[in-house]
């Protein structure tokens, strides 16, 4: 019975002088893992980012269902995240919503909020889309990698107009005027108190002044911006959504102020 006893206390001691040990600092070591992981999501490194994923990783999303393995989930970001050569997506955690809780057995846990950014051909980056992240990181054959991800509450993100500044009627009524879109057809720019009323059909709406020819709406991200030749009139309008150019309506001749 002692040598049994003896034996089982010496294979304990073995088991637990064998378990692998992560750095003192765990914190600071998941929260860089995290951040190389993305850094490798971003670039499209995929045979980098594999590494920082368990061969039995879970990863739930909200809208897609859930993805079981190492190898089906980077398959999947190099499908829909990587697979347009036209369209790069770029991840970002929101500042200050990262949230780091250790856990027992070599294990620890990251939440926040997250966005994602999309970049095309001769269009600036937007913003496309939110969601909140949880991540259970493990300490595994001597790294930190991921084995269960939650990816949910995705949606679009909230508009938040800017502040506008007040113009006088008279540099109001330089902009006024009668206008052709190619998207909206024919458009009616009026001064409207201290802003302006833009016209299209049946519908209008206020646009209101970020600077004396930049101006914006309340209601979502559109930016109108009324250009002129050097040294000339207003000659058109450049209409932008989330930052990109999606229409252009030129003055119609007799309407320069």
């Amino acid at each position: 019975m002692k040598s049994a006893l003896a034996f089982f206390a010496l294979s304990l001691a073995t088991t637990t002088v064998c378990a692998e040990t992560p750095p003192a600092d765990v914190e600071a070591a998941v929260r860089a893992a995290d951040e190389a992981f993305w850094k490798t999501y971003n670039t499209c490194d995929l045979a980098t980012a594999g590494d920082y994923l368990t061969v039995d990783i879970e990863f739930y999303h909200d809208k897609g269902g859930l993805t079981k393995s190492r190898a089906e989930l980077v398959d999947s970001i190099k499908k829909n995240i990587c697979g347009n050569p036209d369209q790069r997506v770029r991840r970002e955690a929101v500042a200050g919503s990262v949230q780091f809780y250790p856990m027992a057995g070599n294990r620890a846990l990251l939440i926040g909020d997250h966005r994602f950014y999309i970049t095309e051909p001769d269009k600036p980056e937007y913003l496309t889309g939110q969601a909140k992240f949880d991540d259970l990181w493990e300490y595994v054959d001597g790294r930190w990698r991921m084995s269960r991800v939650f990816s949910y509450s995705h949606s679009g993100v909230t508009y938040t107009p800017p502040a506008a500044i007040e113009l006088s009627v008279a540099a109001l009524s330089k902009l006024a005027g009668r206008y052709a879109s190619r998207q909206g057809g024919d458009i009616t720019v009026a001064v409207d108190g201290s802003h302006l009323k833009l016209s299209s059909g049946s519908h209008s709406f206020a646009i209101f002044a970020l600077s004396p020819t930049q101006f914006f709406a309340k209601e979502r991200d559109l930016r109108f911006e009324f250009s002129a030749p050097k040294g000339g009139a207003i000659d058109r309008i450049f209409v932008r959504e989330n930052g990109n150019v999606v229409d252009e309506a030129r003055r119609q001749p007799g309407e320069s102020k």
